[in-house]
């Protein structure tokens, strides 16, 4: 006779396993207590120090880089500022979020070197301007660029345009992304 390994099931003629029925039902009834229980919060002060949160607005808009950013960082500072205003937002709601440094090259040259510059004077535009100190940049060659469906001259070598796109905090923008 072959021998089962394991435990071995003896049956007593009063157990029927009904006080594990109600063992396992007082379970489930505690952990669905458990997960039932809701917290509430008696805080009357509203979120007034709750971060805010920005959404990229997707009309960009250029800003023509002076010859000296180092002691002209505060006219690209000025037309960002400009640009808000213009909007009717504040600058305590709106700020850059991304800007494309495109950098302009000459007829001997490829889009490469145009680009190569612009990512040299990026370190540049972030220490002349207090507005790109944090900023995602990107950068590019061209001589020119479409923004906002506007065909914009970069110009040859050393010639610098910055493509703007604003963190905006306030309602849900509007605007026609599939430009």
């Amino acid at each position: 006779m072959a021998r089962g390994f394991g435990f071995r099931r003896r049956s007593s003629g009063g157990e029927d396993g009904t006080g594990w029925i109600y063992a396992d039902l007082f379970l489930a009834l505690t952990i669905v207590g458990l997960g039932s229980a809701v917290v509430t919060s008696s805080s009357s002060a509203p979120a007034a120090n709750a971060p805010k949160t920005f959404q990229l607005s997707c009309a960009e808009f250029p800003v023509r880089v002076p010859a000296n950013v180092k002691s002209n960082g505060a006219q690209i500072d000025n037309a960002i500022n400009q640009e808000i205003a213009k909007r009717g937002w504040s600058a305590e709601s709106s700020k850059p979020g991304l800007v494309i440094v495109m950098g302009g090259f000459s007829s001997n040259e490829s889009p490469g070197d145009g680009d190569g510059r612009a990512k040299s004077l990026t370190s540049s535009l972030r220490a002349a301007s207090p507005l790109l100190a944090s900023v995602e940049m990107r950068t590019a060659g061209a001589r020119s660029v479409s923004v906002n469906g506007q065909q914009t001259s970069v110009g040859g070598a050393g010639s610098y345009v910055l493509v703007v796109y604003l963190l905006y905090s306030g309602p849900a923008l509007t605007e026609d992304c599939t430009r």
